[in-house]
């Protein structure tokens, strides 16, 4: 292998050529990586959603779900099946089993098990999707009116925004980037027929008598072909609505004398749109919002430069209409991505000042040079991998940083030092290629078992995070065959033939670090005489920290920091209507905005909805609900520096005074929380509490949220079974219906006519589909005696009284019934000031003083959210951490072929563990998902210095040195290339772990904890390490005399 490194070595424009060409397609390959927020993931997750109009949530559930679920078992690869029961409509959520590399034969065979399904009569069809993160928001559009856009647009203002609306879409569609463009607020058109109540009943005329007379008057219909003359004509019957007002002469009831009903008579008509069912606001202005997604292969910063620049080009055509970027994501990928690029060139910088101030000028240039050369030919592997220019890949590349010079250091220092031995060039180039080109290998093989079982964690964290590891092995890979292929071409060409010897007989460095050469030869004695006593030490102290850590270090999945978004959602009394939602909201957002002040960005506000996380298609739609996104300023940029939970304790106080003082209702309810940076995980405290009945379920919530309650730090208790709104009910007098000629759904289908409207026709114009809707008008659907006044229709066209045929009671069900894996669930989700307490504490309390096993046998409690994200996620990372160290352990047994001396150059693995702590204690940090990931990490890194210490103490032994003797003078040897790849590596990572010059908080405790548990690790490594070995040899030599 020597031979052939010494090739490219001395043919070094065959060398330089075969670079130049690496070094071009990397170019190309880094000039054609897509950029985005955040790496895609695949979710392993279908949604099934059939809609059944009229189902209350027990229909759905029994009619509906079960029969679905049932079919489901038979369908293997599927973890879970979760489903939500409302009115009108069943939306069912398959997790898959995760590690399937194709989801697809999966999917099919949920839609095939959804096909076999018989399913109750009006039901539709059910649509199976696939959740995916192939498309990414790129910018949200708001239309309000310029001029006072706080009240409620009225039907011609209303037009106006939604076709400045439609306009801007269709422009939008005409990009390339652009995959969809969703609406919000967008109301379908529709003609509206209000028929009122005395009319009808004065001109004896029924709303079934409307719907069928405008359903046969509205047709468009082709009728065949006539040949006449040797020509064909098609033959087609006109009768389409192309304008509202036509409807109004629309004969209704007539006879042969003459006498005739039209439809003005009883009934008014206007054009307008659907009734709200949201509230769209933006800044306090109602609006219209386009969503903007750009398609999977676009860069997420040129799509959304190109939907603002259409947006800015066609804004002056719609003077009276505000036209409101926002929520831009690019705004937000440029900021990380800057802030990271900044902290990439600072740690470049500092790596290259120390370079230069061990290294001297010629070797620090050659080695700096390195640097960008390494990183632009992984780049060309990184995009063969698919991976994108995003947050978590740019981290990795500053982590990566200070480590991929390790093996150039190794290389060009050793070469040197041959050269000052005395060695011309190309003999110490040679020598040193035979001399450190198996430790590299085993080095890298070690550091690579380290980093790859991380590739290979489950759940939406490990795949989120899947490209810190991927991204680093590739370049540290890269960095070994550069470092032994290209850099000894460029150390034959810029070093010198010779150079002046500097060391003395005793081999011991002259110049400035020859003070800390001889320093650490005197450390070494004495330690060698003392060593039981100073690895004791050691030892006391590695256990007195991990005490400590127990007792004072918490643990927090994903520690905040740095958000810059607050997430509200707000409730009402259940059958609130829209309309006193909205009044409420409109009182919460001046709070709000009173409270945020100048540091407010834009506060978007969704009366009558909770905005669900993408990952969950949980149905939120409800006219009591409501969700409030607060836009701030970054932190950075803030004046008075505050945190986004600052921010949330201000909001929850100002609105709790509020409801103290009477300005908001006291029965007005709300949660309030920053948003997470980061993977998508569960709220801090999430219990699924499953069982056959709600009775039970209730008492056994109450339970656990009367405890949540009363723990400090807890705030924002919840329970996700809520009374839906009271219900009239009617039933039918069999017998007198009967006598009537009605039957129950003729009864049905009035009143649902009268209050709830029905689609008599349809009318295609333009790509608007208008629906004909008949029904009461507002006000008379606003009373409760109008139900007296619905007249039904019977088969000899006579008009019966409702009231005649029916009665109604008033009574209660539930507004959603939600099932996991067959049997019903409630869910009781709290969150969690990490200040006083963490979710891990507060489970684990629950855990121990509410035991229901005794007194609720056939229910069972499961602790989910962020408490079961963090135990997957530990469980993963201590079977990685196994893994990792039951390979590395096996390379190192082959390469020396003695388990003693393998369990010396582990033995350091446990300080940088020590290491790690002892930094997260002293920064007052928690213990976090990516401080945990940071120790399976080092422990490649660490035993790499421990492992050149052990290699050149054997090869000096087999030289004659005697044991004392090539323990120290090893040390010594090693002392300046093991210190500088540590230093190297730490400066790199100072910028992002220190926030120089900026903090990015979801990546900072990887660094930190990086950057700690080497440095502490290697400092013990040097003195540990030869005394672990001297106790090895201690050891065997006891074993040889027995």
């Amino acid at each position: 292998m020597t031979k052939a490194l010494s090739f490219f070595m001395e043919h070094r424009l065959v060398t330089t050529v075969f670079l130049s060409m690496l070094l071009a397609l990397g170019f190309v390959s880094l000039s054609s990586m897509n950029r985005e927020a955040f790496p895609k993931v695949t979710l392993d997750k279908v949604v099934i959603q059939t809609p059944y109009p009229g189902g209350t949530p027990e229909e759905i559930e029994r009619l509906v779900s079960i029969p679905l679920e049932k079919q489901l078992r038979s369908v293997s690869n599927i973890d879970e099946v979760r489903s939500y029961n409302l009115e009108n409509v069943s939306v069912i959520m398959v997790f898959l089993k995760e590690g399937m590399p194709d989801t697809r034969p999966a999917v099919e065979d949920i839609k095939d098990a959804v096909e076999r399904t018989a399913l109750p009569p009006g039901a539709l069809a059910p649509t199976v999707e696939e959740i995916t993160t192939d498309k990414q928001q790129v910018v949200d559009v708001a239309f309000s009116l310029k001029r006072d856009g706080a009240h409620v647009p009225t039907t011609e203002e209303y037009r106006m925004l939604r076709d400045t609306a439609k306009a801007f879409e269709d422009k939008l569609y005409e990009l390339p980037e652009i995959a969809e463009v969703e609406r919000f607020g967008y109301r379908n058109r529709q003609f509206l027929v209000e028929a009122d109540p005395a009319a009808l009943n004065a001109k004896r005329v029924g709303l079934n008598q409307i719907l069928n007379v405008l359903g046969m008057r509205n047709v468009d219909m082709p009728s065949g072909v006539m040949r006449l003359n040797g020509t064909e004509y098609l033959l087609r019957t006109r009768g389409q609505f192309s304008e509202a007002l036509e409807m109004r002469s629309v004969p209704i009831v007539g006879n042969a004398t003459g006498f005739m009903t039209v439809l003005s008579d009883v009934a008014q008509v206007f054009d307008t749109y659907e009734d709200p069912t949201i509230y769209e606001k933006y800044d306090g202005s109602h609006v219209i919002v386009l969503r903007v997604w750009k398609t999977e292969t676009a860069d997420i910063i040129n799509a959304a430069e190109a939907a603002k620049a259409t947006v800015e080009k066609m804004k002056e055509r719609y003077p009276e209409v505000e036209v409101t970027v926002f929520l831009d994501q690019s705004t937000d990928v440029v900021r990380q991505l800057n802030d990271l690029i900044m902290n990439f060139v600072t740690g470049l910088t500092l790596v290259v000042a120390a370079l230069f101030f061990i290294l001297g000028f010629r070797l620090s240039m050659i080695i700096s040079f390195a640097i960008p050369s390494i990183f632009l030919i992984a780049f060309t592997i990184i995009h063969a991998a698919g991976i994108t220019i995003n947050t978590i890949s740019i981290f990795a590349l500053v982590m990566v940083l200070g480590m991929m010079v390790d093996n150039s250091i190794v290389v060009a220092e050793n070469s040197f030092r041959l050269m000052q031995e005395g060695q011309a060039r190309g003999d110490a180039i040679r020598n040193t290629l035979s001399e450190v080109f198996a430790p590299l290998l085993v080095t890298m093989l070690a550091i690579g078992a380290a980093f790859a079982p991380l590739l290979f964690m489950g759940g939406i964290i490990g795949k989120f995070v899947f490209g810190i590891p991927a991204v680093i092995l590739i370049v540290l890979v890269v960095s070994l065959v550069f470092s032994l292929v290209f850099l000894p071409s460029w150390l034959n060409t810029f070093l010198p033939e010779r150079v002046k010897a500097t060391y003395g007989g005793d081999d011991e460095e002259a110049g400035g670090f020859g003070l800390i050469v001889r320093a650490y030869r005197k450390t070494m004695a004495i330690a060698l005489r003392y060593r039981y006593a100073v690895i004791g030490g050691f030892t006391v102290f590695f256990f007195g920290l991990l005490f400590l850590a127990g007792r004072f270090l918490p643990f927090v999945l994903f520690p905040a920091g740095g958000e810059d978004q607050i997430d509200i959602k707000t409730y009402m009394p259940q059958g609130t209507t829209l309309q006193r939602n909205l009044e409420v909201m409109d009182k919460a957002e001046g709070l709000i905005t009173e409270v945020v002040g100048d540091q407010l960005v834009f506060l978007r506000d969704r009366v009558g909805i909770h905005e669900p996380p993408f990952d969950d298609p949980k149905p939120g739609e409800e006219t009591h609900r409501s969700t409030v996104i607060v836009k701030l300023t970054p932190v950075q940029e803030r004046d008075d520096e505050a945190s986004a939970a600052i921010y949330v304790k201000k909001i929850r106080d100002r609105l709790k005074k509020a409801q103290q003082a009477g300005e908001l209702p006291a029965e007005f309810r709300y949660d309030v929380e920053a948003a997470l940076h980061g993977p998508p995980v569960g709220k801090p405290v999430s219990l699924q509490i499953r069982g056959p009945e709600f009775a039970q379920l209730k008492e056994i919530a109450a339970l656990y949220m009367k405890e949540l309650e009363g723990m400090p730090g807890v705030y924002d208790v919840s329970l996700d079974l809520e009374e839906g709104k009271e219900e009239i009910r009617f039933y039918v007098k069999d017998d007198v219906a009967a006598k009537a000629g009605l039957s129950v759904n003729d009864v049905a289908e009035s009143i649902r006519t009268a209050f709830n409207g029905e689609v008599a026709s349809s009318i295609s114009k333009g790509e608007d589909r208008i629906n004909i809707v008949v029904r009461f008008p507002d006000e008379a659907r606003h009373k409760i005696e109008s139900l007296k006044k619905v007249k039904v229709q019977n088969n000899q066209g006579r008009l019966v009284p409702l009231e005649r045929v029916a009665y109604f009671t008033r009574e209660r069900s539930y507004s959603m019934i939600n099932r996991q894996d067959l049997m019903r669930v409630v869910r009781v989700e709290a969150s969690v000031d990490t200040d006083l307490t963490t979710s891990l504490d507060v489970n684990r309390l629950l855990q121990k003083k509410i035991d229901i096993s005794k007194d609720y046998q056939d229910y069972s409690v499961n602790f989910g959210g962020e408490q079961e994200d963090a135990q997957d996620s530990f469980t993963d990372l201590v079977i990685s951490f196994a893994f990792a160290m039951g390979v590395i352990f096996a390379i190192f047994l082959v390469y020396f072929n003695s388990a003693t001396t393998t369990g010396v150059v582990m033995g350091a693995i446990p300080f940088g563990i020590a290491g790690v702590l002892l930094g997260l204690m002293l920064h007052g940090k928690p213990l976090s998902f990516m401080s945990m990931l940071a120790i399976v990490a080092l422990s490649g890194s660490i035993v790499a210095n421990t492992l050149v210490l052990v290699t050149f103490t054997e090869e000096l032994r087999k030289k004659g040195q005697d044991l004392h003797e090539a323990i120290i003078n090893a040390g010594a040897i090693r002392l300046r290339p093991v210190l500088l790849t540590t230093v190297t590596t730490v400066i790199g990572l100072l910028p992002s772990a220190y926030g120089i010059p900026t903090v990015d908080h979801f990546v900072q405790p990887l660094s930190l904890s990086f950057a700690w548990g080497l440095m502490f690790a290697t400092l013990i490594t040097l003195v540990l390490c030869p005394l672990l070995y001297m106790m090895k040899e201690d050891f065997l030599a006891r074993l040889r005399k027995a």
